[in-house]
């Protein structure tokens, strides 16, 4: 049996959950994680109540929310609504990355649809759907939602068993809860399984050659220099008969497949929401996903380091009230997540990135602008992902409840870079001034520092 290196993700709670009501079970604490050993002062196992998913509970529970069913797909389509999930995120991956293994095959891929914080993984012929949300206090936690209409819709919070992928070193002490894209060998054509022990990550930094297999992916991404389609391993399965050959078969397959609109052509899409799989909400999330687990990361660490603060009469509010030790500890923590939200090190787009799906309409549309109608949210999908390579996780409430000095340190290491007193984050000056007008307009703190 040939193993080859696909691509897969983790995300949206790659495991089983068994059934719950809405109250929170001691479930947690009596799975004794490694994060309440490691990180007691964010108490990873106590209540987490303050997400999406918690917000939109307590409105079920008053009868403010009403979950509405349909034969085909369940409550999917109200659930998203209610979490304020649009379908043009919709990405459809085929390769066997959940515990609901027996569901998933190239012609029952699983659909993923995510916002800023917020993720939902539904699986076919399945009464399960998969829920991950970023709290503001405990980082990524997951949910099972019971997709069944003989009784009102039942969601369990999940840790151990999520946990065991979901996590930066496997629970093995100083990992941090994460959504994950990874990368791994499968076996084919047997049964596409990834062998986990191998199991890279992939974002925003990973060369376009190597994400995307056992993705499908619709809308066309087309090389700067003839226009044809850039290569990269999605819409691929990869299947080849001896290893001597292997090579050249997927190098021809990979630039002989035609980019497409939708993903018609590869299984009954009406099955599923919408008949795309977006490459434009592919890439976004790859970046979402590295920032958002660099913010948990900072979250966790900061407090591990600095637990004193916690309880200090008067939380510390600057940065520069944080005594010379401490911030030498502290910084080589922060510093990966200031790259990651300017870009630093992402890979640049070789040609054009088009859409299908209206997806980078309706994403530009959600966040704020200046004046001038301009948005970190903006996409350019040429040479750069955005327009202005900054963040917009910068607006999210995960950043926003970083302890304050931690997110004073990145607000002036933010200003450093668009002031150009940085080297090894380069900008030019056109971007950074369009940036600083953009922060200081939408975000008031920055007006007075930039």
């Amino acid at each position: 049996m040939k193993k080859l290196g696909l691509l897969w993700v983790i995300l949206a709670g790659g495991c089983l959950f068994s059934a719950a009501s809405f109250a929170e079970t001691d479930r947690l604490r009596e799975r004794a994680i490694r994060y309440d050993q490691d990180y007691p002062t964010v108490d990873y196992s106590g209540p987490a109540r303050d997400n999406r998913v918690w917000r939109m509970l307590q409105k079920i529970e008053s009868g403010d929310l009403k979950l509405e069913w349909e034969p085909r797909f369940g409550y999917l389509r109200s659930l998203l609504k209610a979490l304020d999930i649009d379908l043009s995120t919709q990405t459809l991956v085929f390769s066997k990355t959940s515990l609901q293994t027996q569901h998933i095959s190239e012609k029952t891929p699983r659909a993923l649809y995510y916002n800023d914080d917020t993720y939902v993984g539904y699986v076919q012929n399945s009464d399960l759907m998969e829920l991950t949300v970023v709290d503001d206090k405990l980082g990524t936690v997951f949910y099972g939602f019971h997709n069944r209409r003989e009784a009102s819709p039942l969601l369990d919070r999940e840790g151990g068993r999520c946990l065991t992928c979901h996590d930066t070193y496997a629970m093995m002490g100083g990992g941090v809860p994460r959504v994950m894209v990874m990368s791994a060998p499968v076996d084919v054509p047997q049964d596409d399984r990834p062998l986990g022990s191998a199991a890279t990550e992939v974002d925003d930094r990973t060369p376009i050659a190597q994400r995307w297999g056992g993705w499908y992916l619709s809308g066309w991404y087309l090389s700067g220099k003839d226009g044809k389609p850039v290569e990269q391993f999605g819409n691929l399965p990869l299947r080849t008969e001896s290893r001597a050959d292997e090579g050249a078969t997927i190098r021809s397959l990979m630039s002989t497949r035609d980019n497409r609109g939708n993903v018609m052509g590869y299984f009954d899409t009406d099955h599923y929401l919408t008949d795309k799989s977006d490459v434009v909400a592919l890439l976004v999330l790859e970046h979402q996903a590295l920032v958002q687990n660099l913010i948990t990361r900072v979250g966790f660490k900061v407090h591990s380091v600095f637990p004193e603060a916690l309880t200090a009469d008067e939380p510390l509010k600057r940065w520069a009230d944080v005594d010379a030790k401490k911030q030498k500890e502290l910084k080589p923590v922060i510093e990966p997540l200031i790259r990651a939200m300017f870009f630093a090190d992402a890979v640049p787009l070789s040609g054009q990135v088009i859409s299908s799906s209206g997806f980078p309409e309706r994403f530009s549309r959600r966040g704020p602008r200046d004046a001038d109608g301009r948005s970190l949210r903006d996409l350019k999908l040429q040479d750069h992902l955005f327009q202005y390579r900054l963040s917009y996780m910068i607006y999210t409430d995960s950043y926003e409840s970083l302890p304050a000095y931690a997110r004073d340190y990145i607000d002036l290491r933010v200003v450093e870079v668009l002031k150009g007193r940085d080297a090894s984050i380069k900008l030019p000056a056109e971007e950074s001034e369009a940036i600083a007008q953009i922060l200081g307009a939408t975000l008031p703190r920055f007006a007075s520092l930039l």
